[in-house]
């Protein structure tokens, strides 16, 4: 009589990813513990031989930053992210050298964790192992996810660890103590091709974490009102005041989500705050050429239903078009719905994906412009 073999067991997201851990990384404490908290001439001297050191290790390390909430940071940051790493994974079928993108995330939310759908994984410890990783040298615990060439830190509300830990050091070491996450993206940067972490100025502590290790900035804006215009400007202004931390630091590209589209063309609603923003920089001395031409359309609907599926845009775009695989199952998904239960339109989809591309590709060409100056200048 044959066994029975049973129903066959039904894969989970977990089943699809790994944890990764870097255990052997050299103490950032140890370099930061080298510095009083108030300097002298000979310590400053100090601080910058070691941001000289780590320096050419981050230039493939983006921040996504805005000047106030509620401006697509995490959008951009996430999707961003995702169209890298769609990047890298064509190259590799293509036979060419490949390396994953790395996620991570400084704000106490963890909102990139809906965008990729890892909220409930048994991986998310909402920020836990990346605060001891920043600022108690713990091992750094890194998500490689269900996409190939993806992987993202979890973050969330154990993040405010990061900014306690971080007080404290300040306190006793100075302004050192911002250098910890470059000191430990430094170690690890080889490894990725880009390195995309997601920050706002909510709490000044991490900011200055961010802008640390950053070496190229990237701002996008939503709202067409003055305070928003005036906060991405200050941006160029705050990559500045950060020089003995990290003189390379320059704004890369300033962007625009969420304005409309006719025919493919920008409308005056944004054409308008184009000139605002312009007037704005030149202001501050800065060059308006930081301001893409790329922007993605209006769609935020679009947006809260690919989040609510745990999907980017390009991947919300071949589920809409029904020509999503459902990694789980391995079979094509339903297409997806909105809330009133009306299938979402494809076509739109697929526009909002490929603007995201395309405002991808357009920042990537900014950043190694910026790379290939920064290499003659220290050459």
């Amino acid at each position: 009589m044959e066994e029975s073999l049973g129903a066959p067991v039904q894969k989970t997201l977990d089943d699809l990813l790994e944890l990764e851990s870097f255990t052997d990384l050299k103490s950032r404490l140890e370099v930061v513990r080298r510095f009083p908290a108030h300097y002298e001439d000979e310590h400053d001297a100090m601080l910058a031989e070691v941001v000289r050191q780590i320096r050419p290790y981050l230039r493939n390390v983006i921040g996504v930053t805005i000047g106030k909430g509620g401006q697509g940071k995490t959008t951009l940051s996430a999707n961003m992210a995702g169209m890298l790493a769609a990047e890298q994974e064509r190259l590799a079928k293509q036979g060419k050298k490949a390396l994953p993108i790395l996620h991570l995330e400084l704000d106490l939310q963890g909102d990139g964790l809906f965008d990729f759908g890892l909220v409930r994984s048994k991986y998310n410890d909402q920020g836990a192992g990346f605060a001891g990783a920043v600022t108690n040298d713990a091992p750094l615990h890194v998500i490689k996810t269900d996409r190939q060439f993806l992987h993202v830190v979890a973050a969330g509300r154990h993040n405010a660890r990061i900014a306690d830990g971080l007080a404290s050091l300040l306190a006793t070491h100075g302004r050192a103590a911002h250098l910890l996450l470059a000191l430990l993206l430094a170690q690890i940067s080889h490894l990725y091709r880009w390195i995309v972490i997601d920050f706002s100025p909510g709490d000044r502590g991490l900011q200055q974490l961010g802008l640390a290790a950053a070496t190229h900035l990237t701002a996008p804006l939503m709202d067409s009102d003055n305070a928003s215009v005036r906060g991405l400007a200050n941006l160029a202004v705050l990559a500045k005041s950060t020089r003995k931390t990290n003189p390379e630091l320059g704004v890369a590209a300033m962007c625009f989500l969420g304005f409309r589209k006719v025919q493919g063309q920008p409308t005056s609603d944004l054409t308008i705050v184009w000139e605002k923003l312009r007037t704005a920089l030149q202001g501050h001395n800065v060059s308006p050429d930081v301001i893409l031409d790329d922007y993605v359309r209006e769609g935020r609907v679009l947006a809260k239903e690919a989040r609510n599926s745990g999907m980017l845009a390009h991947e919300f775009a071949s589920a809409a078009a029904g020509q999503w695989t459902d990694p789980l199952t391995g079979e094509v998904a339903e297409r997806p719905r909105d809330e009133n239960g009306r299938l979402i339109e494809a076509k739109r989809a697929l526009d909002i994906a490929n603007d995201h591309a395309a405002m991808a590709r357009a920042v990537i060409t900014r950043v190694r412009t910026r790379n290939l100056q920064l290499k003659e200048a220290t050459a």
